[in-house]
């Protein structure tokens, strides 16, 4: 039987931690071990592992100072022993045949990847699947597109990846987002063959506290940081070609736009008056030009950007803010 490692990192992850724990434990694959690592929260997260820790001895607690998801991921990494190695975030949930289901997919390949549903606050459910894929398949080198490799390697917590394939890798800290996209342009690269399993099996629980919901000082800052790393990614792994590299040029200009988003929201404490200057500045930005240049056939958000139209994207972020309730 193979032994599955589950890596969770905790920060401040008490009203939610308990089912997230739960979820894991009850299984109908047994052969696993729980490492969550207790990342410096200031709630009772860390007295919730220890107490879990003492109920089963499939649980291995790690308490460190706050250093950030992928510092926890990564230390979860140092001591994992499984054969396969997951990853569930704190505040989410995963069916219970869920590694059972997963193991029996997995054969020869490296990498499997399942689908999720994403459970927003009021109780609604929207299926987290990728639509280029009709069905059961695995993917090879040569079945790589750069739109395929973009859908796919936006989650860890959606894959289970065979511990040899991804030997000596690390979630690269100091990075604020993306931090699963770039670990799995890496993982993926490296892969000879990853099977995708249309199942929804993972329960992304989305809520007032979750990280999309806040506001973020730097968060165009953290997106050029992400933005960069990818590309040397891409160098490595993907032969840089101009397929890719449009395709994650696209990436940050969404995240520019989330950027202003992020100015709007409930959570942010600027002003109207500061909120355009953010834009203003935002728009001027050389990197953010120099994207927008470099991608073609744009649409009317980058256009607003590339023409520095600050009241207009001002509009777009409120009503897309109102929209998601943010």
């Amino acid at each position: 039987m193979s032994r599955v490692s589950v890596i969770v990192p905790v920060y401040n992850g008490e009203r939610y931690l308990d089912k997230c724990i739960d979820s894991i434990l009850r299984q109908t694959h047994q052969d696993l071990e729980l490492i969550l690592i207790n990342d410096g929260s200031k709630d009772s997260s860390g007295a919730i592992c220890d107490q879990w820790a003492k109920k089963d001895p499939r649980l291995k607690v790690i308490h460190q100072e706050n250093r950030g998801v992928s510092a926890a991921r990564n230390a979860g990494l140092e001591i994992a022993t499984g054969d396969f190695i997951g990853f569930v975030d704190a505040d989410d949930e995963i069916a219970p045949e869920t590694y059972e289901a997963v193991l029996q997919q997995i054969g020869d390949h490296d990498i499997v990847m399942w689908d999720a549903f994403t459970v927003w606050g009021d109780g609604r459910t929207e299926p987290d699947t990728i639509p280029l894929l009709e069905g059961d398949c695995a993917v090879t080198k040569k079945d790589w597109t750069p739109e395929l490799l973009a859908l796919m390697a936006g989650s860890a917590c959606r894959c289970l990846y065979r511990r040899s394939c991804i030997a000596g890798l690390h979630f690269p800290e100091g990075i604020k987002f993306s931090e699963d996209r770039l670990f799995n342009l890496y993982a993926m690269g490296r892969c000879s063959s990853l099977r995708y399993f249309k199942r929804p099996l993972y329960y992304r629980l989305m809520h007032s506290e979750s990280a999309v919901h806040r506001y973020h000082e730097d968060y165009f800052d953290a997106c050029k940081s992400a933005h960069k790393v990818i590309m040397q990614a891409l160098e490595m792994h993907w032969n840089n070609d101009a397929g890719y590299v449009q395709v994650y040029n696209r990436q940050l200009l969404s995240g520019a736009f989330s950027a202003i988003c992020n100015y709007f929201y409930k959570t942010s404490p600027l002003t109207m008056g500061q909120r355009r200057e953010k834009v203003k500045a935002l728009c001027s930005n050389e990197c953010l030009q120099q994207v927008l240049s470099q991608t073609v056939n744009i649409g009317l958000r980058e256009k607003l950007m590339k023409r520095k139209k600050v009241l207009p994207l001002c509009a777009l972020a409120w009503l897309a803010n109102k929209k998601h309730g943010r």
